[in-house]
């Protein structure tokens, strides 16, 4: 008997590899796994691009306990470094990321290869977040919401957990439609629009009250966790036990960037639910999520490198560009994107 959503799973792997990351034949595809990871959805990638005409390649090693550079010391690392340097394509499915690490800054300094960021990836996820998602609908969608962002400078956010935070944008960073794949870079998945605000101007109280991760001992949150924050650093956490291992993560860095907000997301992948899985969680239907830590070149900000980076989500957000309102209570309610928004998330 066929393992479930075995054909569903082959579909997605296919879209993926076809349609997103536009794999040809004769490129060599690296896929990087940790223990963590789902193996079905590895092989299912590697079967696609062989379709394809590609050569796959997909690396095996065991889950570092940490994420980005932290992650360097625990990882094959020459080996992943000359071998992602030297792909064409990367698709990334470890659990604790190689995202910000130092095999990954080489491989993206050297220009060559199309990385997509699938961290922790599993099978249903693959088939609710890839395979059952009108994708060239989501990326209209999502330029739509990154220009009517683009357009505002001042934003205010607000939630029923506490969340009440104002920043000023720079219409000069740019703001990251995912998953469009047009060359070589970096990509993540689709279903999240995400820039940098002006650091200095980030003012007021951020809640995860969805997940956070890492640390590896967090993930879906019982208690909310309060971030207090003046001109774009976090000088206080409150909360229960959670926000206790969260501060003390931080703190283990001895960094001071790792309290610094580095950038901030909206999610609206209409298959993304709320699991623990990060990858996911910040894709979740009108949620918002907050970055901290190692900011990404790419976001044209102050923050820059970092020893780690962990991302926290917020449900149910209101948010206001210029005074009008994008999202209220988790719903896309601007009148250029309601319909647009129907469409994805119901057909019709």
């Amino acid at each position: 008997m066929p393992e479930p959503l075995s054909m569903e799973l082959e579909l997605a792997a296919f879209k993926l590899v076809k349609d997103v990351m536009k794999v040809k034949k004769n490129e060599e595809v690296v896929i990087t796994i940790d223990t963590g990871g789902d193996w079905q959805v590895a092989e299912a990638i590697a079967r696609a691009s062989s379709v394809l005409g590609a050569k796959p390649l997909v690396a095996w090693y065991q889950m570092p306990p940490g994420v980005g550079k932290a992650s360097d010391p625990y990882i094959p690392l020459n080996a992943l470094k000359a071998l992602l340097s030297n792909a064409d394509v990367w698709i990334e499915l470890n659990k604790s990321w190689l995202l910000y690490s130092t095999p990954y800054e080489e491989a993206l300094k050297k220009g060559k290869v199309r990385y997509m960021c699938l961290v922790g990836m599993d099978a249903e996820m693959a088939v609710r977040t890839i395979g059952k998602v009108d994708v060239k609908l989501l990326y209209e969608f999502q330029r739509k919401l990154a220009e009517i962002t683009r357009r505002a400078k001042h934003m205010r956010i607000t939630s029923p957990a506490g969340m009440d935070v104002e920043f000023e944008n720079d219409p000069q960073r740019p703001i990251f439609v995912e998953g469009e794949v047009s060359g070589p870079g970096e990509y993540m998945l689709f279903g999240q629009v995400d820039w940098a605000p002006i650091e200095d101007s980030i003012n007021g109280i951020i809640v995860f009250d969805g997940s956070v991760w890492p640390p590896q001992e967090l993930g879906l949150l019982k208690n909310p966790i309060k971030l207090y924050v003046k001109e774009g650093t976090v000088v206080k956490i409150e909360g229960g036990p959670e926000a206790k291992i969260f501060e003390s993560w931080l703190k283990s860095f001895k960094d001071p960037n790792m309290f610094k907000i580095a950038h901030i997301s909206y999610g609206c992948n209409p298959g993304a639910r709320l699991t623990g899985n990060i990858l996911e969680d910040e894709r979740v239907w009108g949620a918002v999520e907050w970055g901290l830590g190692f900011q990404s070149a790419g976001f044209k900000g102050k923050v820059g490198p970092a020893a780690s980076h962990t991302d926290g989500i917020c449900l149910s957000p209101t948010v206001w560009a210029d005074g009008e309102k994008i999202i209220e209570d988790g719903e896309f309610v601007h009148p250029e994107l309601i319909d647009l928004a129907k469409k994805l998330r119901y057909g019709k």
